[in-house]
């Protein structure tokens, strides 16, 4: 296929010619396997291929099942990796002139969860505690809460206690998803959740609570 030799051939002439920060394409197709076991390296050129062609992008991933790219632009991207589970890949620019990568694995069964990673550009793994302090439940509790008696007992009820998370404009969106777990009593405390996200921005070093 003449579009995968150019492929190819612009990742590979990218790679060793950039004196910046990667691009969102070269760091996918450069990802580890270990990142996105179910999917090659040709598999991940494939959506690329796809997108740029207008075509639904998918492919048959290692577990025989279907993965679908479903949205492309220059500093992220998501893939439907199963039935139950995505992944997203976004590109947030350092002051140094390089990229952090961030990975947001989201599995959606009743409700969804999200979990974070990050990356730099050669793929190492950086410490999420050196770029954010993750919400904790209370964070996302309303006045009326903090202020309610029998919030130790909404506490011990919540046990179950799942988020995701989106990337939106620049900074990540953290919902808490799993009031309802807590069974027949979820719609007397739907007050007691913030319906708006947890919204941190990221400064070029770290991510903010805005």
């Amino acid at each position: 296929m003449i579009k995968r030799v150019l492929a190819i051939l612009a990742v590979g002439i990218m790679t060793a010619g950039s004196v910046g920060a990667e691009d969102l394409r070269t760091l996918f197709v450069n990802m580890p396997d270990s990142i996105l076991p179910t999917l090659t390296k040709s598999e991940r050129m494939d959506f690329l291929d796809y997108m740029d062609s207008g075509m639904k992008a998918r492919v048959r991933n290692k577990l025989g099942g279907e993965s679908v790219m479903t949205a492309l632009s220059d500093n992220s991207l998501t893939v439907i990796t199963s039935q139950s589970g995505r992944m997203e890949m976004v590109l947030f620019p350092r002051r140094n002139g390089t990229n952090l990568i961030c990975i947001i694995r989201t599995v959606s069964a009743r409700f969804d969860d999200s979990s974070l990673a990050f990356y730099n550009e050669d793929w190492s793994p950086v410490n999420s505690d050196d770029l954010i302090k993750l919400p904790g439940f209370d964070d996302y509790l309303t006045n009326e809460a903090l202020k309610a008696d029998s919030l130790d007992y909404f506490r011990k009820q919540s046990v179950l206690r799942l988020q995701s998370v989106t990337p939106v404009d620049g900074a990540l969106e953290f919902r808490y998803t799993s009031l309802e777990y807590i069974g027949e009593d979820a719609e007397r405390y739907s007050t007691w959740i913030k319906p708006e996200p947890l919204r941190y921005i990221w400064n070029g070093k770290r991510f903010r609570r805005k």
